[in-house]
């Protein structure tokens, strides 16, 4: 396997210089690509999608650690940290964001072909991942709500129910509320609803917005915060919660498989 390398430094010098001292084909990298600026990284991850970033720290515009941060959810990639200074709290951020190695500069050369090996395991390790959970989201087909039974003709109260959830989804609704406003008894619509929906209120409505979700996650690039409050979730880490139960993985996995 072949894989595609971006190294981000600032300065030429240095970044010329890892770029023409190490032995790129011995360690199977069959692209380098360069970026001296946060700017130029962003750009690079996002349209050129490298298996392995060498970045540093320091860099114009915006920091190595910033630039992780904003690409950690749309791209996947094994990250490498290279920094001038021996802090802690870098390496604690970096650790979070999934870095693979934290390398003090100036960089020794047999640390970082290491730390390459070490790269190259982590995305072979996370591909295989993805691919799993592609096959098990593919076998589940993401179908939330089962299609024959909404097509299936229902009683005046389920109908009135089903209509309220696909217009205020977003909004915060409950059996009880909507007894109240229908008119008609709790006992009666939670045993009408579980007899002619096989699934009680809460969870049809928990799977609709889902349902959603899946769609806003997939098509409009909205942060999952957003998606979460505006298909109804309480926060995002409830959220997840729901999303994990239903889908088999987090939000954020399910982005880096179908980004």
């Amino acid at each position: 396997m072949s894989y595609k390398l971006l190294i981000v430094e600032d300065e030429m010098i240095i970044r010329q210089g890892l770029i023409c001292s190490m032995d790129w084909e011995a360690l199977s990298i069959d692209s380098v690509l360069e970026a001296a600026s946060g700017l130029e990284a962003l750009e690079q991850i996002r349209t050129q999608d490298p298996d392995i970033v060498i970045m540093d720290i320091n860099i114009p515009f915006i920091s190595g650690l910033e630039v992780l941060e904003q690409t950690r959810n749309q791209c996947d990639y094994s990250a490498i940290i290279l920094t001038g200074y021996a802090d802690f709290d870098f390496a604690r951020r970096a650790v979070s964001l999934e870095a693979v190695r934290f390398l003090l500069k100036p960089v020794d050369f047999t640390a970082l072909a290491e730390a390459i090996e070490d790269a190259k395991i982590s995305r072979q390790r996370r591909l295989a991942y993805h691919t799993y959970r592609t096959e098990k989201l593919s076998e589940q087909n993401l179908q939330l709500l089962p299609t024959d039974r909404l097509n299936e003709p229902k009683s005046e109260a389920v109908q009135k129910i089903l209509h309220r959830i696909e217009t205020d989804y977003g909004s915060k609704l409950t059996l009880r509320d909507l007894a109240r406003e229908l008119h008609y008894s709790e006992t009666f619509l939670i045993r009408k609803f579980k007899e002619e929906m096989e699934m009680g209120f809460n969870e049809y409505l928990n799977r609709y917005r889902l349902q959603k979700a899946v769609t806003l996650l997939t098509e409009s690039g909205k942060q999952t915060y957003a998606i979460a409050e505006e298909c109804g979730f309480l926060n995002a880490k409830y959220f997840g919660i729901v999303f994990r139960k239903y889908i088999g993985c987090s939000p954020k996995e399910f982005l880096h498989i179908n980004r």
